[in-house]
């Protein structure tokens, strides 16, 4: 019996996705100009803490970009989170693609209590490292599961739980090629 509340309370913290929108990469990269001894390293920049309305969500920034970062760690590429100035920061860690989080959407709701579902929508933006008008870029925009939330979110689970393996597999397709 205590093995089973500790699975239901393991399950009641997170969020079971309904998956909206996951594109294919679009655009393209310009080739880079680095020698072929150099390796790559992807700038992940942490975007600023989502606003929706009147609410505001602090800390939500720095949980997307270390989500971010661990998608490119899974996907096989070195990675560092910066915030700040993009350039400076990303210029000093030795990067060689940046890779940017634009946040469409960011919606934290009571979803098993409420019945509205915790949304998330996401652009992201990959570039080499002194050329932001070559970009590649993928979007993903989930919501909960209302039926699951129902019955399995408890307590409040964040939108970044709805950030599952739909979206690493997006975050993969984005960064094929640029070993």
């Amino acid at each position: 019996m205590l093995g089973l509340l500790a699975g239901v309370g393991l399950v009641s913290c997170g969020s079971i996705p309904n998956v909206s929108q996951q594109s294919q990469p679009t655009g393209a990269l310009a080739q880079s100009e680095r020698g072929a001894a150099t390796k790559t390293l992807v700038c992940v920049l942490q975007p600023n803490d989502a606003v929706n309305g009147q609410e505001k969500y602090p800390g939500s920034g720095a949980d997307l970009g270390a989500r971010v970062l661990q998608s490119v760690k899974q996907a096989g590429l070195p990675a560092a989170l910066v915030k700040g100035d993009a350039s400076t920061a990303c210029q000093g860690s030795g990067a060689t693609h940046v890779l940017q989080t634009v946040v469409g959407r960011y919606e934290d709701n009571y979803t098993g209590y409420s019945g509205k579902p915790d949304r998330i929508e996401l652009q992201l933006r990959l570039s080499l490292l002194g050329q932001p008008a070559s970009v590649k870029e993928v979007s993903y925009a989930a919501s909960s599961n209302l039926v699951a939330s129902a019955f399995l979110e408890w307590g409040n689970a964040k939108p970044l739980s709805l950030l599952k393996t739909d979206f690493d597999d997006r975050v993969k397709s984005l960064l094929l090629g640029i070993r």
